[in-house]
């Protein structure tokens, strides 16, 4: 491809030219065992997959040509694409044949692809099952651990396609509705059964006011209700009059008085007849929650996203299926953020395998890395700390592996960020808009900026990124919650490591008891407090507890402006149990005090919540600031 040149080319590059194999699923295309059968004979030769063969309609000269063109699309690329097809159909053949598997397992080879382009009625439009299996595998597609790309390819009506497959991605939202709402909802229920008693209301009426259409329109995609829906709802605008006008005709009699609902009643109408026609469609909705959901609904442009996936619907005909996944990739409108991470999985993929060639020509120096995993320490440790320790040495290799592919790939990257900002130069700057993030708000800046120093001090939360919780070993920067106090450990990587000697008992050792410093540390009010002259003095760092970004640290910001030059800080000798084991976000830990009656030291057993690990440098920053202040020197200045 010649330089970019326009937003198109960025995305082509991104997304459309590391694609390299094609699945094509579709009950009517062939398969390779069925052209491969019909050459067959004797007991070689399988009845069954003849006999369903026979039934798709590729024998039929449209169809083929279908097939053909599209094969031929896939081809035409520079490289073409490896092409496999199959049927999606699994009741009538056998286990040990195309079409066998479920649509879990169906999914699986999408493992192995790089585009999806799936058949919506894969039971053929005669089972009446419309579409089931395909938003089956769609579902299953869509949970798995790749970012995947689909084309819904279909002859169905486009609208009612998009808008199944939708809602077949979400959960009812109903069941989220606040206690206030479902008092108002029991309410309104007495009022409308009234209304129904007395003859001029229906309740089944429902289902000639909403449709799916108009259901997927009173959604967000993150999950709850759409305001600007319930805004036209309220206004009776646009596709929602009929609902509106339904609504406000409502007569109902309280005592000798005929009545209408009020604004307040006609608020809760709306949310009425969302939570009636979920119970009509109960049997379409995701069994679990599918994350990062959003969707846009254009005449000539339908897609939807999650965290895992990009779907386009297209009617099926003669055209170029990249292209209108590339055109529903563009009314997406990727961040240059995204660009730029597609971008980094490429580099990956096509020059990974020469990089680690490269590498692992330093045979001595790998032979000696898988000496340290075969033998990870040499004291006496139980198996438990000798495996963790392995896996710790794994982890650490794992990191300086990532690290030497990211600097060998760092300048295609780098390359590809300058193409981006030059296009977007030569536009006036409208990347910036793909974030749907106004910097020019203060409210929406302060945010960034919090979010922005969170990413930068911070590593990714692994419960985040897998799902689960996994063990860990503590270690230099995990800040930590005890009751009502924050604090980080301040003590280096290397006397938290399994089998490390430490000089924190005078006699006796127990590697279960892994002693450690801790640095107190205070929550600050409000991150607008913070000025560029506190967070660069390196007394603070920012993470995320409960879905919120925080500010930490050493001192509160007005103790910090007011004595600015103060190096003390408050830290305490702590003991962590099980080896220094993080298990399911908990530590076990014994915070030592001094018992002043006795002049005996006492320990307390106290469970810590491990909220965050900062990177680092930034680890590296708060240990130093606690041998900043153990070995700070009291000087003989008077000021009068």
């Amino acid at each position: 491809m010649t330089d970019a040149t326009s937003f198109g080319d960025l995305v082509h590059e991104a997304f459309i030219k590391p694609l390299r194999s094609v699945l094509i699923v579709d009950d009517h295309y062939p398969t390779w065992e069925e052209i491969f059968n019909a050459k067959l004979d004797g007991s070689n030769k399988s009845d069954k997959i003849e006999t369903r063969s026979r039934s798709k309609k590729w024998h039929n000269t449209d169809t083929a040509r279908e097939v053909s063109n599209l094969v031929s699309e896939f081809r035409r690329q520079n490289p073409g694409f490896i092409i496999d097809i199959h049927d999606g159909v699994s009741s009538q053949i056998d286990s040990t044949t195309a079409g066998s598997e479920t649509p879990q397992q169906l999914a699986d080879h999408l493992h192995q692809s790089d585009l999806l382009i799936l058949d919506y009625n894969l039971e053929g439009s005669e089972t009446g099952t419309g579409g089931d299996t395909a938003r089956k595998i769609l579902s299953s597609v869509l949970s798995n651990q790749h970012f995947n790309l689909v084309v819904i390819h279909t002859s169905e009506n486009l609208d009612d396609v998009f808008h199944e497959s939708v809602v077949s991605l979400m959960q009812a939202c109903a069941s989220q509705f606040d206690e206030a709402c479902v008092a108002s909802l029991d309410d309104l229920g007495k009022v409308l059964q009234e209304a129904e008693d007395e003859g001029d209301f229906q309740q089944s009426d429902l289902k000639e006011k909403m449709d799916l259409a108009l259901y997927v329109t009173t959604r967000s995609p993150n999950g709850g209700i759409n305001r600007r829906a319930f805004g036209k709802f309220m206004q009776g605008q646009e596709e929602f009059s009929a609902l509106h006008e339904w609504a406000t005709s409502i007569e109902y009699s309280e005592g000798d008085t005929l009545k209408k609902l009020t604004k307040s009643q006609l608020r809760t109408f709306f949310y009425w007849a969302i939570d009636q026609f979920e119970k009509i469609i109960s049997k379409q909705f995701s069994t679990e929650q599918i994350s990062g959901l959003s969707w846009k609904n254009e005449n000539d442009c339908k897609w939807l996203r999650t965290s895992r996936g990009f779907v386009c619907f297209v009617k099926k005909g003669p055209e170029n299926l990249l292209g209108e996944l590339k055109d529903a990739l563009l009314n997406w409108k990727p961040t240059p953020s995204r660009l730029l991470s597609a971008k980094y999985r490429d580099e990956i993929s096509r020059m990974g395998a020469d990089v680690e060639d490269q590498s692992l020509r330093q045979k001595h120096a790998f032979a000696k890395f898988y000496d340290t995993i075969l033998n990870p320490s040499g004291l006496e440790l139980t198996e438990a700390q000798i495996e963790l320790l392995r896996c710790q040495k794994l982890r650490e290799h794992v990191s300086r592996q990532s690290e030497m592919l990211s600097f060998l790939i760092e300048e295609s990257i780098v390359e590809f960020g300058s193409k981006i900002y030059n296009i977007d130069s030569s536009s006036g700057f409208q990347f910036k808009s793909h974030y749907g993030v106004d910097l020019t708000d203060e409210a929406q800046k302060n945010v960034a900026v919090g979010q922005f120093n969170r990413h930068i001090c911070c590593l990714p939360s692994k419960r985040l990124a897998t799902g689960k919780a996994l063990s860990e070993q503590l270690d230099s920067g995990h800040v930590f919650k005890v009751g009502d106090e924050w604090w980080v450990c301040a003590t280096p990587a290397c006397d938290l490591q399994p089998g490390q000697n430490t000089i924190a008992f005078s006699k006796g050792s127990d590697q279960s008891l892994r002693p450690f410093t801790a640095l107190k540390l205070e929550k600050v009010p409000k991150l607008s407090q913070l000025t560029s002259e506190h967070i660069n003095s390196g007394s603070y760092c920012y993470i995320e507890y409960e879905g919120q970004v925080i500010g930490l640290g050493t001192r509160s910001p007005k103790k910090d402006t007011e004595k600015p030059a103060e190096s003390k800080v408050f830290w305490r000798s702590m003991v962590a149990k099980n080896g220094g084991v993080i298990s399911d976000g908990k530590l076990q830990l014994l915070e030592i005090q001094l018992e002043l009656e006795n002049d005996v030291l006492k320990s307390e057993l106290k469970e810590a919540e491990v909220v965050a690990k900062l990177r680092y440098e930034y680890a590296l920053n708060f240990i130093q600031r606690v041998g900043g202040s153990v070995s700070r020197i009291g000087l003989g200045y008077v000021t009068s």
